[in-house]
């Protein structure tokens, strides 16, 4: 008779519930996932992570016991999650980057987790960069080296944060990104169509300027009727940041019209039947590789987009900063378009299909 007993997993940082329908698919993922290992979970979800208080302003805050004992008094669900808990789960996703608020309470949390509390700490399903990608910041590479060597896994989501780990001294397993597990549990596959429409989306570091230009190269491709669409949405709290980018882009190309997905399912079949996707979204991006829709990217905040592009064989994101950023991205577009764009192969599906798998590794 199998045991009655399941071991709690708490997922600390679960994005399942806010900014867009990338971040759902891929915590909903990790949460289903342990479930199939027999745990029962409970999660702290990014809103928490992003304003808990006092924030550690520094290394010595972690080995501080007044700054620990003023913490836990002040968040006691914390305590008792955390000394409930047999396993703590990490899911890291793009938080880990730099020296601001939320990178150092996950930091402190994953420390605390393991240190404190004595408990197995597994950071799956991220990217790290201690210094956002940039110069480097001895101070950052610092204290996140001491803490990841600490943990019991890690496995970085894309290849660049795995070199950072292994220069810092800290051994981990390559992963991957949890998005194409799901769709892949799911059963979800691809429908896109030379005229089918285009489809934009937003990226944590566009403004006004970047925006324009991207608008710019997709002007010409509006012939013959081609629709153009904005797609934004999420299950709850959605990125603020869309509407915002959405109305710098519509004031060159005012034909471009917002498409809210209300269901994951209406993201999904969005990004599937578009044409080719102009995005600078991670998430996005990976969804229209898996479901074979040409992509033309650009960078994000951190090197993890070039990463995940390296991964699935896809074309280089196309900088903001180059001088003919607009002629690129209407070429890109064009090829996408003839039919000609490069796709990811069965084989690099696989493989990152494998990847991810090793997030659960151990668990």
């Amino acid at each position: 008779m199998p045991s009655l007993e399941r071991p709690t997993a708490l997922i600390l940082n679960f994005t399942g519930n806010v900014y867009h329908w990338g971040c759902h698919g891929t915590s909903s993922e990790i949460y289903q996932s342990l479930l199939e290992r027999g745990y029962q979970v409970n999660w702290l979800d990014v809103r928490s992570t992003h304003a808990l208080t006092p924030q550690p302003e520094s290394e010595a805050d972690f080995g501080s016991v007044a700054f620990v004992a003023t913490f836990f008094k002040i968040h006691p669900n914390l305590e008792f999650a955390l000394t409930d808990a047999d396993v703590v789960v990490v899911n890291g996703e793009g938080t880990l980057h730099r020296s601001f608020r939320a990178p150092l309470n996950l930091l402190f949390l994953m420390h605390a987790a393991r240190n404190i509390f004595g408990k197995p700490v597994h950071l799956i399903n991220h990217s790290f960069f201690p210094s956002g990608g940039e110069a480097l910041d001895p101070v950052a590479d610092g204290l996140y080296g001491r803490v990841a060597r600490t943990l019991t896994r890690v496995v970085p989501r894309e290849p660049v944060s795995r070199s950072i780990l292994a220069r810092l001294g800290v051994n981990c397993t390559q992963g991957f990104d949890c998005l194409p597990r799901y769709l892949a549990r799911h059963g979800f596959t691809g429908a896109s169509r030379i005229e089918g429409p285009l489809l934009l989306s937003g990226g944590v570091n566009m403004n006004a300027e970047t925006a324009g230009r991207v608008a710019a190269a997709v002007r010409p491709h509006l012939g013959s009727g081609r629709r153009v669409s904005f797609l934004a949405g999420a299950k709850g709290y959605p990125a603020p940041e869309d509407a915002v980018i959405y109305e710098w882009m519509r004031a060159s190309l005012p034909e471009l019209e917002w498409q809210e997905a209300r269901t994951m399912e209406a993201w999904l079949v969005a990004i599937a039947s578009a044409s080719c996707l102009v995005s600078g979204r991670f998430h996005h991006t990976i969804a229209a590789a898996t479901l074979g829709t040409p992509a033309v990217t650009f960078p994000s905040n951190t090197p993890k987009t070039s990463a995940m592009c390296d991964l699935f064989g896809l074309d280089a994101p196309i900088t903001y900063a180059d001088p003919e950023f607009i002629t690129k991205t209407t070429h890109a577009i064009d090829v996408a378009l003839c039919g000609q764009a490069r796709l990811a192969t069965a084989d690099a599906l696989a493989a990152v299909l494998g990847y991810a798998e090793n997030n659960f590794s151990g668990l």
